[in-house]
């Protein structure tokens, strides 16, 4: 038996709390066009299985908090469904999808991930995906996605399939466990954060926003926003000349973008961060860890100096991301009203820059569906930049565009809101791109117009 990690720890907890929740089940669609050889696809899933333990993990509930074990012989919770007698297939998917993610997982029966094969038409199916974050982050999908069409290709083919060893998550999790008991072991850190967020306000002032306020289950809501390849690849050339990265550019905007809303220049904004230690690239489970960013904005500075300065404050950051955020926040003597909701942040802006892997030979066109609308948002608006839209397993040619995925609570945003918001965001980029040299005011001139 194996304690939790503290990734794992704030996910149990938030369960605890809010049992109606599915915050945590993630669902993915994968769409295949072409021949299916389902006892190939079938015998490949029990192969992913086998080969991440993460997913055969279970937790014991005699034990408070639990501990976890690895269940070495569980089989795949695995069904086919037919939806090609029916009229409108697209609408008994929703449905399907839907009943799949809002199952709860009893996280005391292994495996916490199970599978549907839809048939759409003959030569048209899709393979719902859903699992629990106990045991995932987006690194890891990306890992299951290589796995799963390496060795689906490779059976359907009759040749040996050549994956590298997978690492174990329980390993991590002993090292994890072992360094927590060491005394100082992240004194420098916690200092470094202490400095960073000296003086820093947690109540970012936004509109219907009320800090104080407990909620029960999370509502949300979800539009997408898509930057079609021709501005995306205008934003990576840009980028990559002032030697940044898409995403503190988008960043920076997106900070821009809370100071008009709340009048603060100076704000907290977490981030989701991988928290992988080297060495376990190839472990499934869950490593994410979220980090408070500090960005002090200068109106009159040109949004050029602005991106400058979040870039640096991501490069100071990201060494101490190993914090866990919940224990960060009890280090600087901040506390929620249950414990669970952050109270360093109410805002999040994010990467998802797992890559979608490549894999060549496959008889199937498969693209990949994720971050669906799960009706839950844990923050009041939490932003993720998927920095290439092509989630496809095959081959790719040209530029990409880059997909943002808002998620926000309906208790303080309605879709209207975000959708002007979302105008406003692209008519910074805009203007960004138009000229770097322009001051932070300017651009926001510039999105009113």
């Amino acid at each position: 038996m194996f304690n939790l990690s503290r990734s794992q720890e704030i996910v149990w907890l938030h369960e605890e709390l809010f049992p109606e929740s599915r915050a945590y089940n993630f669902t993915a669609s994968l769409d295949l066009r072409g021949p299916l050889d389902e006892p190939a696809l079938r015998q490949s899933l029990a192969t992913v299985l086998a080969r991440h333990e993460a997913f055969r993990l279970e937790l014991d509930p005699e034990d408070f908090p639990p501990k976890q074990r690895v269940n070495a012989a569980c089989a795949p919770r695995y069904r086919t469904v037919d939806l090609t007698g029916g009229e409108d297939h697209e609408a008994a998917f929703e449905g399907l999808w839907r009943e799949q993610h809002d199952e709860p997982f009893d996280t005391a029966e292994a495996p916490m991930v199970r599978w549907t094969l839809v048939r759409l038409a003959e030569e048209h199916h899709r393979l719902l995906h859903t699992e629990h974050h106990l045991v995932h982050d987006g690194w890891s999908f990306g890992l299951v996605l290589r796995d799963l069409f390496t060795t689906y290709r490779a059976l359907a083919q009759g040749i040996p399939a050549d994956l590298p060893d997978p690492r174990s998550y329980l390993e991590h999790v002993r090292r994890s466990v072992a360094a927590e008991e060491r005394p100082g072991h992240r004194d420098g850190a916690v200092a470094y954060w202490r400095g960073a967020l000296d003086g820093a306000a947690f109540d970012l002032p936004l509109p219907g926003l009320d800090p104080g306020r407990v909620r029960d289950v999370p509502h949300g809501d979800q539009l997408r926003q898509l930057l079609e390849p021709g501005p995306a690849e205008r934003l990576r050339t840009a980028a990559h000349r002032h030697g940044h990265t898409p995403f503190s550019v988008l960043l920076t905007l997106f900070a821009e973008l809370l100071r008009r809303e709340s009048g603060r220049s100076d704000l907290v904004i977490g981030s989701a961060v991988g928290n992988r230690p080297p060495g376990f690239q190839e472990c499934v489970g869950m490593f994410v860890n979220t980090i408070p960013l500090r960005i002090r904005l200068e109106p009159d500075d040109s949004a050029l100096d602005a991106v400058d300065e979040v870039t640096e404050v991501l490069i100071r950051s990201l060494p101490h991301q190993g914090v866990p955020v919940q224990d960060l926040a009890r280090e600087l003597g901040e506390h929620s009203g249950t414990g669970l909701d952050n109270p360093l942040f109410h805002v999040m802006f994010s990467a998802h820059d797992a890559p979608v892997p490549h894999v060549e030979g496959l008889d199937l066109e498969v693209s990949v569906h994720e971050a669906f609308n799960t009706g839950t948002s844990r923050f009041a608006l939490d932003v993720v930049l998927i920095p290439d839209s092509r989630r496809t397993v095959n081959a790719r040619s040209g530029p990409g565009g880059m997909l943002l995925i808002w998620d926000f609570a309906t208790d303080v945003y309605d879709r209207a809101r975000i959708a002007g918001l979302q105008r406003q965001f692209t008519a910074l980029l805009e203007a960004y791109l138009a000229d770097t040299a322009t001051g932070l005011a300017a651009l926001t001139a510039a999105a009113d117009g």
